[in-house]
């Protein structure tokens, strides 16, 4: 376990606290609230609890034996019920707005983005029981598409879903919100739509997609594709195959959160789930900050 070190000498905590501000989270709900812990202490207590994969309850005992309430300056840790409580009530664009912040923070400019999706397991069997089922996982998962920087390797971007949904449906929104970042983009076949490339020339972004192909029979040998529209037959006639290779990074950065946080969620409720998958996106992000901050200091 990882000691807490004084505020003054604790970088993620600060780092936490700048993201907190820079994304402009409320501190409080509501004027009228009690005010005996602060947006901020569940956000840090949260963050907290993925980072080291603790449960409601585990996160309020070890907060405690690390003396965790020193730093956030509260008398005591919040109940497990309590931190619980919160991510019910918390919006999930505050969680989206918190990981946009990240990519502000460092100064991510001109990016070179790849988006992919990838699911988070609802459930943790056990390899007896995968064995039982022939090694099929269970088909319940949370949905979740990530846009990723290709040379820092930090998440700029994230939705998650509870049901089933195309991934084409996540790729304008989502770079929308980035406010023109994103100069190339590297997908794979599922976003492959003429709208998707129609965007991507109004807002001046060069993608890279391979095109989806349609032979003339059933078999298809020998016989040319079937490309529709403009942009489409543009991009198979300009795909470079070697740039496209560099989308194996997003696959990185999916097994790099799963491996270190955790590839299933535990929470009940359809809305904890996206949010407590959107908290293990946050502190992913946060940890790669923190780490080439760390760097950065020990070796100028």
């Amino acid at each position: 376990m990882r000691c807490i070190v004084p505020i003054e000498f604790n970088p993620f905590f600060k780092l936490v606290e700048r993201v907190f501000v820079e994304a402009r989270f409320p501190l409080h709900f509501s004027r009228f609230s009690k005010k005996m812990y602060g947006n901020f202490t569940h956000v840090f207590l949260l963050v907290y609890k993925e980072r080291f994969h603790l449960s409601y309850r585990r996160l309020e005992e070890v907060a405690t034996e690390n003396g965790l309430q020193r730093i956030l300056g509260i008398k005591k840790i919040p109940d497990h019920s309590t931190s619980f409580k919160f991510l019910k009530k918390v919006d999930k664009r505050m969680l989206r707005k918190m990981i946009r912040a990240c990519a502000k923070i460092v100064g991510i400019i001109k990016s070179k983005s790849i988006i992919d999706s990838t699911g988070f397991s609802l459930t943790n069997p056990s390899h007896y029981y995968l064995k039982r089922i022939n090694g099929k996982q269970p088909k319940n998962f949370v949905k979740t598409t990530l846009l990723a920087d290709s040379r820092m390797k930090i998440v700029l971007n994230a939705q998650t879903h509870s049901n089933r949904t195309h991934d084409v449906n996540d790729f304008i929104p989502l770079l929308e919100e980035l406010r023109g970042i994103t100069k190339s983009i590297l997908a794979d076949k599922a976003y492959d739509s003429s709208k998707v490339l129609e965007y991507c020339k109004l807002k001046g972004i060069n993608p890279m997609i391979p095109v989806r192909e349609w032979k003339n029979n059933r078999k298809g040998y020998g016989l040319k594709p079937r490309i529709g529209g403009k942009l489409r037959r543009e991009m198979f006639e300009n795909f470079d195959e070697k740039e496209y290779h560099q989308r194996n990074i997003i696959e990185s950065i999916n097994s790099a959160i799963k491996r270190t946080l955790g590839g299933f969620i535990g929470s009940r409720l359809r809305g904890n789930q996206e949010k407590q998958t959107l908290f293990k996106i946050l502190t992913y992000d946060l940890e790669i900050i923190n780490r080439k901050i760390t760097l950065t200091i020990n070796f100028p």
